[in-house]
């Protein structure tokens, strides 16, 4: 019974984290993580034409959307891919941008889609009413951004072990603590590790898998309360109690867990509907559900057993030593009565003499 909260399954829980932690970090600081539409880099052509408000679409010859056509055919002849298209209005007049891929040359590209369109049979299309020009669009890292979130989370780990060591146990408190940090760092070294795209909400994943540590802690945490301070259990060894408390709070543990990856599959695919963005951090949080429940099931418990077993060891001996002093002092107080009724004992026959 108690194997599951062994030394060794404590040492092995412990390395299997470290090798995904250093894997995880090794990937991360090679090619960081793989970033989603959010955090992308990427290239973009934008046509900007100064008459498009004044082009009347109901026209025979459709200039709008000839344009349009024209845009993305002289775009695709000059060697790129459009992902994505978007349009808004600006004091310039329209502006079209297209995200594209591929790899054309830079000094040539840009004349071609503006010859292609000088040359077409559309109306009021000269380079002096319809601009095109090229734009690599690189992300900045948000490091102030990071590292306010870094403070929270900091704030937010102090806060719980605060609460746990008050509410519990200061051993329970330090054992939340790790399995907080934990399970945030491992959380994050398997999204690195299998490339799932992340972008900003990250943030979001990370925060979801501390709470999410924390309330799956609290709940083991809270059965093992209510079991050594009954009869039947506070006097068992340290490690058979705890692991008869985990075995009886890991129904709740997978009640919540399996709530929480149905909604997260649920969200999953309407993120591939309208954005694989959504399923990607989706992806992200089922790594946290997965994470802290195999924490709270088997590496917290671990390590709040070895913090147990070392503490009822030394309440013990503090017994152990509390009873001995206790003894020894009885012993000391009989020997005084005894010779306190010696002494008056001989002292009528000193009298008498």
């Amino acid at each position: 019974m108690s194997k599951a909260v062994s030394k060794k399954n404590l040492f092995v829980c412990l390395a299997i984290s470290l090798v995904i932690l250093i894997v995880g970090a090794v990937i991360f600081g090679i090619f960081g993580f793989n970033a989603d539409s959010t955090a992308a880099d990427y290239d973009s052509i934008v046509i900007t034409d100064t008459l498009y408000e004044f082009r009347d679409d109901n026209k025979d010859n459709n200039e709008r959307e000839q344009l349009n056509a024209l845009y993305e055919s002289a775009i695709e002849d000059a060697g790129f891919t459009v992902v994505d298209t978007c349009g808004f209005d600006s004091s310039m007049g329209k502006i079209w941008e297209y995200r594209v891929t591929g790899e054309p040359s830079a000094q040539t590209f840009v004349a071609d889609i503006q010859t292609a369109i000088d040359n077409s049979e559309i109306e009021n299309t000269d380079n002096s009413i319809i601009t095109v020009s090229y734009h690599e669009v690189a992300t900045q890292p948000h490091y102030e951004f990071i590292w306010r979130t870094a403070v929270g989370g900091a704030v937010a780990v102090v806060l719980l072990f605060a609460y746990v060591a008050i509410r519990f146990k200061v051993g329970m408190g330090v054992t939340a603590l790790i399995a907080a940090v934990h399970d945030v760092l491992l959380t994050l070294a398997v999204v690195a590790l299998l490339r799932i795209p992340a972008g900003a909400t990250l943030v979001g994943v990370a925060a979801f898998s501390l709470l999410l540590s924390a309330i799956l802690n609290l709940i083991v945490f809270g059965r093992m309360r209510s079991d050594f301070r009954s009869d039947e259990r506070k006097d068992l060894p340290a490690r058979e109690g705890v692991a008869l408390s985990v075995k009886d709070s890991r129904k709740n543990v997978f009640i919540v867990c399996i709530l929480l990856a149905v909604l997260c599959l649920c969200l999953g695919v309407v993120g591939v509907i309208i954005g694989f963005d959504l399923t990607s951090v989706m992806l992200s949080a089922l790594m946290a559900i997965v994470v802290s429940a195999y924490s709270s099931l088997l590496l917290s418990p671990a390590i709040y057993a070895s913090i147990k077993e070392r503490s009822d060891a030394k309440r013990a001996e503090k017994a152990k030593y509390n009873y001995a002093s206790e003894k020894k002092r009885e012993k000391e107080e009989k020997m005084a009565e005894k010779e306190a009724k010696a002494v008056e004992r001989k002292a009528p026959a000193g009298e008498s003499n």
